[in-house]
């Protein structure tokens, strides 16, 4: 029982749970400011606690995405490590020109 506890405490958080935390300090963030904004507040301690939060939430939005692009092309290169060279050319200029085919329309 005891040892189940710990290993939740000590779990990381999902790629999914870090974005969505990220989104919510940036939704807060900007709410709060919005909030200051109509009251026309100008205490700069509630200010910068606001764009803090916004800050703070896009940062970790950003590290989680280049977490997730790193590891999508790293599977990437290593599936094509497993063609030969030919292949690999091949695999290349069908996804160049499907994304040359995504920007024409």
């Amino acid at each position: 029982m005891m040892e189940n506890v710990q290993e939740r405490k000590t779990k990381e958080w999902t790629d999914m749970e870090t974005m969505q935390v990220g989104w919510i300090l940036i939704s807060g963030g900007f709410i709060g400011s919005v909030y200051l904004a109509i009251r026309r507040s100008r205490n700069i301690l509630s200010w910068l606690m606001g764009v803090g939060l916004v800050v703070v939430g896009f940062v970790l939005f950003l590290m989680e995405r280049q977490k997730r692009i790193k590891k999508t092309g790293d599977d990437i290169l290593a599936q094509l490590d497993e063609l030969d060279p030919l292949a690999r050319a091949e695999v290349v200029k069908y996804m160049a020109d499907q994304e040359m085919e995504r920007r024409s329309e």
